[in-house]
C-alpha cells in the first residue's frame, strides 16, 4: 500500500509538472512592469473603439484607430512582455529548483542448461523482477559571486528598452497616421483651390467670349480663355486623383482597405505657438530626456554594460546546496528463498552537501568573452552620443521650420486675400471696358499661384508641427487647434 502510494505521488508529480510551468503565475509581478494593453502608453484614458466611417473623422480618429489596428504596435508589446517574462527569469535564478523523477521498470531473464552430459535434457530457468522508483533532487546555488545579479541588471535595462521601443513604435504610427491624414486634407485643398481656378477660368472665358461676339473682344482674347480654361479642368483632374490616393493612403494606415472609403473634417489651422513657447535651448533639453529612442539607447548601454560584469563573473566559483531522496520497491517472480539471503523489498537513501565549482581552465576564451563584451558596450556608448547629436539636429531644424512656416501661414493668408482682390477689380474694369484681358489674365493667374502658395504653407505648416512633437517625443492625442 504504501509502495502503491509513492508511485502514485510520483506519477502525479510528473503528469503535473509541466501545465503548472506553462501556467504563468505571476508572483515577480512582471505584469507591472509592461502596459496593460499594446497601446496604453499613448491613449492613456482613452481606449480603442470600432472604426468611425459613418461621419467625418477628426484628426484623433485617425491616429486612435491607426495605434489600434497597427500589427507592429502589438509586436512590440509582445517584444516587451517578453523581456518582462526575462526579468522574472531572472529573479527566479535566486530560489531552489526542485525535479521530481519517478517511473517502472520490469526486467525478464531466462536461462537454459544443458543437462545431456547428465543424461537429462535442457533445463529452463526463467526470473522475473520489477521494481518503482521514484526520486527528488534539490539544487540551489547559495553563492555565485555576483552572476546572477549582473544578469538580472541586464535583464532590467533590456525591459527599459523594450518599453521605450514600445512607445518609439507608437510615435512612429501616430507620425505616419498624422502625416496621411495631413495628406488628404492638403490634397482635398488643392482640390478645392483646383476647382475654384477652373470655376474663375470659365467665368472669364464666358465674358472673353460674349465681348468677341459683342464685337468688342478679340478672338485671340477668346483663345486664350479658353486655353487658360482647359488647362484648369486638367489640373482639377489630377488634384481630385491626388485626392483619391491620398484617402487611400489614409484608409491603409488606420487599418482599412485601401478602397473604404473614408471622410475628414475640414478645419482652418489656428497658429499661436504656445504648445512650443519654450525656447530651441529648453525644446533640445527635453528631447534628450524623453526622446523614446534615447531611452532605448541609454538602457541598451547600462544593459551592455552590465553584461561585461555578467561575463567577468562566469570565471568565478559558484557554491551551491546539493540534495536528492530516492526510494526504489523492487519486486521479484521464482527467485529462491534462503534465509540468509533475503529478497530486497524496499530501498531508501538520500543525501545532501556542498558543492563547489571553480572554472579552472576554457582554452583563453573567458578573456575573449570579456573584450568581446566590452567592445560592446563602447559600440553601444558612442551610438548613444550619435543618437543625442541626431536628436537635438532634429529638434533644432523642426523648430527653426515651425517658425518660418508660422509666419508665412499669415503672409499666405494674406496674399491669398490680396490676389482675390486684384482679381475683382482687373474683372470689375474688363467688364467695363477700361481693363484688357491680359490684365485680367495676369490677376487670374496671381490668384491661382496664391491658392498654391496657401495651401503649401498650411501643408508644411503642419508637417513641421508634427515633426517637432516627433523629434521631442511628445505625440500624442492633442488636438489640432491650441
Amino acid at each position: 500500500m504504501v509502495r502503491n502510494s509513492f508511485a502514485a505521488a510520483c506519477a502525479f508529480m510528473l503528469l503535473t509538472a509541466q501545465p503548472a510551468s506553462a501556467q504563468l503565475l505571476d508572483l515577480y509581478q512582471m505584469r507591472k512592469l509592461v502596459s496593460e494593453t499594446p497601446v496604453t502608453p499613448m491613449l492613456k484614458n482613452a481606449s480603442c473603439v470600432a472604426e468611425v466611417l459613418d461621419r467625418p473623422i477628426e484628426l484623433e480618429d485617425a491616429i486612435l484607430q491607426a495605434v489600434c489596428a497597427n500589427p507592429r504596435v502589438r509586436q512590440a508589446w509582445a517584444n516587451a512582455r517578453a523581456q518582462a517574462a526575462t526579468v522574472g527569469i531572472g529573479e527566479a535564478a535566486y530560489l531552489p529548483t526542485l525535479n521530481a523523477t519517478g517511473g517502472y521498470q520490469r526486467d525478464s531473464l531466462r536461462t537454459t542448461y544443458d543437462g545431456s552430459a547428465y543424461g537429462i535434457g535442457d533445463i529452463d530457468n526463467s526470473q522475473n523482477s520489477s521494481s518503482k522508483y521514484g526520486m527528488l533532487n534539490l539544487s540551489w546555488v547559495l553563492f555565485d559571486f555576483g552572476k546572477r545579479s549582473a544578469g538580472l541588471r541586464q535583464a532590467q535595462q533590456l525591459l527599459i528598452a523594450a518599453n521605450a521601443s514600445q512607445n518609439d513604435v507608437l510615435q512612429t504610427v501616430l507620425f505616419n497616421a498624422a502625416q496621411s491624414y495631413y495628406a488628404v486634407r492638403d490634397a482635398q485643398a488643392s482640390a478645392d483651390a483646383a476647382q475654384q481656378s477652373e470655376n474663375i477660368a470659365k467665368e472669364s472665358l464666358a465674358e472673353a467670349r460674349a465681348k468677341h461676339d459683342a464685337g468688342a473682344g478679340t478672338l485671340s482674347d477668346q483663345l486664350q480663355a479658353q486655353t487658360i480654361y482647359r488647362r484648369a479642368v486638367l489640373d482639377r483632374v489630377s488634384a481630385e486623383g491626388d485626392a483619391r490616393t491620398a484617402m487611400g493612403t489614409l484608409a491603409a494606415a488606420m487599418g482599412l482597405d485601401a478602397n473604404t472609403p473614408v471622410r475628414i473634417a475640414a478645419s482652418e489651422p489656428t497658429a499661436n505657438g504656445a504648445e512650443f513657447a519654450q525656447g530651441v535651448d529648453q525644446l533640445i533639453d527635453e528631447a534628450k530626456a524623453r526622446q523614446p529612442r534615447l531611452v532605448a539607447a541609454r538602457a541598451q548601454l547600462e544593459a551592455a554594460r552590465t553584461n561585461v560584469d555578467a561575463v567577468r563573473a562566469q570565471d568565478r566559483p559558484t557554491i551551491s546546496l546539493m540534495g536528492s531522496l530516492t526510494q526504489n520497491n523492487p519486486s521479484y517472480q521464482q527467485q529462491p528463498l534462503s534465509l540468509s539471503s533475503p529478497p530486497l523489498s524496499t530501498s531508501r537513501g538520500g543525501t545532501i552537501g556542498i558543492q563547489v565549482t571553480v572554472p579552472l581552465f576554457e582554452g583563453f576564451a573567458s578573456g575573449y568573452r570579456v573584450a568581446q563584451a566590452q567592445a560592446q558596450s563602447d559600440a553601444q556608448e558612442a551610438d548613444v552620443q550619435d543618437a543625442e547629436l541626431q536628436v537635438s539636429l532634429d529638434v533644432w531644424k523642426s523648430y527653426q521650420s515651425l517658425q518660418t512656416d508660422t509666419a508665412n501661414l499669415g503672409n499666405s493668408k494674406d496674399l491669398l486675400a490680396d490676389a482675390q482682390r486684384s482679381l475683382d477689380i482687373a474683372r470689375g474694369r474688363y467688364k467695363a471696358g477700361v481693363g484688357t484681358f491680359t490684365e485680367l489674365l495676369n490677376a487670374q493667374m496671381a490668384l491661382t499661384d496664391a491658392q498654391k502658395q496657401r495651401v503649401l504653407a498650411v501643408s508644411k505648416w503642419r508637417r513641421a508641427r508634427l515633426r517637432l512633437a516627433a523629434s521631442l517625443g511628445d505625440l500624442g492625442l492633442w488636438a489640432e487647434n491650441p
